[in-house]
């Protein structure tokens, strides 16, 4: 009985520590992460397309927020407030000025994100 308990401490202990650095590795990379959603949402903008800059904002927007509760920054902090203007002026709207304007938010917000790596 005594042996069977410790194989599955063994087996449970054995997975946990394969798992453990996958997890901080997926951890570390929300800054990366909100990094490729901006770049996405910049160029859907350029071609004009809305609903998808608004779509890839917002998932820039939760990497952000994830990369901020890990490593507090003041980059990060004002790339979210570009993001979520961003996300404002593009949303529910067709006209060409408004996304355009949406895309310098987001250019700004990338920029401050690669300025917090």
């Amino acid at each position: 009985m005594l042996t069977r308990r410790l194989m599955v401490a063994l087996v449970a202990s054995a997975l946990g520590l394969a798992v453990a650095p996958r997890m901080a590795l997926a951890q570390a990379s929300h800054l990366e992460q909100a990094i490729a959603e901006t770049k996405e949402a910049i160029h859907e903008g350029k071609q004009d397309l809305p609903a998808s800059l608004v779509e890839h904002a917002v998932n820039a927007l939760d990497h952000a927020n994830a990369a901020q509760k890990e490593k507090p920054s003041e980059h990060i902090k004002t790339g979210v407030t570009h993001l979520k203007r961003a996300i404002k002026t593009a949303k529910h709207t067709h006209s060409s000025r408004r996304v355009a304007r949406a895309v310098k938010h987001a250019e700004t917000a990338l920029t401050h994100f690669e300025a917090a790596k």
